[in-house]
């Protein structure tokens, strides 16, 4: 099993998004937070990102979003019990760029603070 995730917060705005364990499914948990008002963002989303640097820039795209992630710290943890197996890169940082309303105004992401991140399971 593999998915990515993440989410971000600032003044009267945040976002969540996800990613691979539901693509394809016709269900997302992407959403764009605004002034109280929750917009969901239907689409898959496309996450483009460095396995062999996970502190440069990641970029999360699709329909309604287009997002720059841009880490400051690495988190990271593994497990290996032979049958059960894990291991998640998790990045602090902040965001670039926009995600769009049900209305197809464009909010401003720039500067919301929160992480993404990459988990990979073997159950």
């Amino acid at each position: 099993m593999r998915w990515n995730w993440a989410a971000g917060s600032g003044p009267g705005r945040s976002i969540q998004l996800g990613g691979k364990w539901t693509d394809g499914t016709g269900s997302t948990e992407n959403a764009v937070f605004v002034d109280g008002r929750l917009h969901k963002i239907g689409a898959d989303l496309t996450w483009e990102y460095d396995r062999t640097d996970w502190l440069r820039p990641w970029r999360i795209t699709g329909d309604r979003v287009d997002v720059t992630f841009h880490p400051f710290h690495e988190r990271v943890a593994r497990t290996n019990l032979l049958v059960l197996a894990g291991e998640t890169h998790q990045c602090f940082g902040h965001f670039t760029g926009w995600a769009a309303t049900d209305d197809g105004g464009r909010v401003d992401l720039d500067g919301l603070v929160g992480w993404a991140e990459e988990a990979r399971n073997r159950w």
